[in-house]
């Protein structure tokens, strides 16, 4: 069986939040250095910095996702990578757990297993547990 990949849901407030940050970020940035006669390697150093931050943004936005692989969950947000294999998924159920985690929405599922949790937020919830109930017929599973 092909692997499947679901994009993370993306909640609307979440991105104004984030890029209303980033925003924000960038014009008390241009501010200070255009109303103190910043030097010129203070002006660079805040651009500089301020470019990390939204390419590190950019990348967790744009890079989240979670893949039903033959033998394993692989769940993908910018640099960090978690591979669960599913003989260790003892539950997964549907939550609006506000922790941070490796989700963008906070329509989530929880996923239990034998070293741990996990928060993700796939797009379409139910054919993700659906699929993950097929892959782990062994674990509690709730769909709805």
């Amino acid at each position: 069986m092909l692997a499947i990949k679901f994009t993370s849901k993306r909640d609307f407030w979440l991105g104004l939040v984030l890029w209303g940050s980033i925003g924000y970020g960038i014009f008390i940035s241009f501010s200070a250095i255009t109303a103190e006669k910043a030097s010129l390697g203070e002006s660079i150093l805040t651009i500089l910095l301020n470019v990390v931050i939204i390419l590190f943004i950019s990348w967790l936005w744009f890079s989240t996702y979670y893949v039903l692989d033959e033998n394993e969950l692989i769940i993908r947000c910018g640099p960090i990578r978690k591979r669960i294999p599913y003989r260790v998924i003892t539950s997964a159920h549907k939550t609006w757990n506000p922790l941070s985690s490796l989700a963008l929405s906070l329509k989530r599922i929880h996923i239990t297993y034998q070293f741990g949790m996990a928060l993700i937020s796939p797009k379409d919830r139910n054919q993700f547990l659906t699929l993950l109930k097929e892959k782990c017929p062994h674990a509690s599973i709730k769909i709805d």
